[in-house]
């Protein structure tokens, strides 16, 4: 098998809170001691995503989706755990050194009302980035470049010289991705790239993602609440809860197989039209606080398949037979 692009071990992040001074002073035992919360957004994660293939993370929000995305471009740094791209650990890169990987790994955000810079026409945002990682180029050659770009995500070449604000939302978000594919990256991370645009946009802009990766080969971490859109898209998907990674399968068999009783709650919330579908799995119990350290399995206070081993163990990651991968101890145990 070939290297993964990316390979993500024992991956954790914890955030400290902002509590005052006088806030983080705890009396315990007859003495007062000083405590910091921390949230716990990432707890033990390991991945790999495989050269040209779209790697969909689904889950609730507060799961800590868009904290393992900012975690592998380098935005946010990890508390513990190693990301490696295809042999080289990037994880622990200064900015500088990190800048050979830049033109390889791009992002596209959530928001594209604020994820393009209001005082930059159309021209200058996608000039900038061509111009850093490809010096040698003359401005007629850069000028072409950014033509061919705008032209194959859909938007008028002659539409370079307006700003944001004069785009719709969906016109914005082919820009984004204009952007991103301007240094021509073989691997993006797309951040709920979908949810601030209308249903028939968030078709097009999919589309056009598919069709980029089909002439690229371009591999995705896709992330995503969208359920159909991930049984549209992807080819692995991955379930997180609670910062930790529940479910790996193909996509095909997750939809048809799912095994963790949190990815069968999941996908029995999907809305249907057939009437013999079942019941949707209602889920009792609240989410734990993260800003504690989980012990045991992160859905043990849900789960209505829990014993005393949920409680005091923390599942490992167990390959099945078809290939896909469950951190479950009722399922090891045939219990489900």
């Amino acid at each position: 098998m070939s290297t993964p692009l990316i390979q993500i071990s024992g991956l954790e992040k914890a955030f400290a809170t902002k509590e005052s001074w006088l806030g983080q002073w705890r009396f315990h035992r007859g003495k007062f001691k000083k405590h910091q919360d921390s949230i716990h957004a990432l707890n033990g994660v390991n991945l790999t995503i495989n050269q040209g293939e779209t790697l969909c993370v689904v889950g609730e929000t507060g799961c800590g989706k868009s904290t393992l995305a900012r975690a592998i471009m380098g935005l946010i740094n990890p508390s513990a755990g190693e990301i490696h791209y295809l042999d080289q650990r990037i994880d622990h890169l200064s900015d500088q050194q990190r800048m050979l990987f830049r033109r390889r790994m791009q992002m596209v955000f959530q928001n594209p009302y604020a994820s393009l810079n209001p005082r930059m026409t159309v021209y200058q945002t996608l000039k900038e980035p061509i111009i850093f990682h490809n010096p040698e180029l003359s401005l007629a050659q850069v000028d072409q470049q950014i033509d061919d770009l705008l032209e194959s995500v859909g938007i008028s070449a002659s539409s370079s010289d307006r700003y944001p604000h004069e785009f719709s939302g969906g016109q914005r978000q082919r820009i984004s991705l204009a952007r991103a594919l301007s240094v021509e990256p073989d691997f993006i991370v797309a951040d709920e790239p979908l949810s601030a645009l209308d249903v028939s946009v968030q078709a097009q802009v999919l589309n056009l993602m598919m069709d980029k990766q089909e002439e690229r080969n371009l591999s995705y971490l896709f992330i995503t609440h969208d359920l159909a859109v991930v049984e549209h898209f992807a080819t692995r998907v991955a379930v997180m809860y609670l910062g930790r990674i529940c479910e790996l399968a193909p996509t095909n068999t997750l939809f048809n197989q799912p095994k963790h009783p949190y990815t069968r709650a999941l996908l029995s919330a999907i809305p249907r039209l057939d009437s013999n579908t079942a019941e949707p799995i209602r889920l009792i119990g609240e989410v734990p606080v993260p800003t504690e350290q989980p012990i045991g399995c992160v859905f043990q206070a849900r789960c209505p398949y829990a014993n005393q081993r949920c409680y005091d163990e923390s599942p490992a990651m167990i390959a099945q037979e078809d290939t896909s991968s469950v951190a479950c101890h009722a399922i090891e145990e045939k219990r489900l």
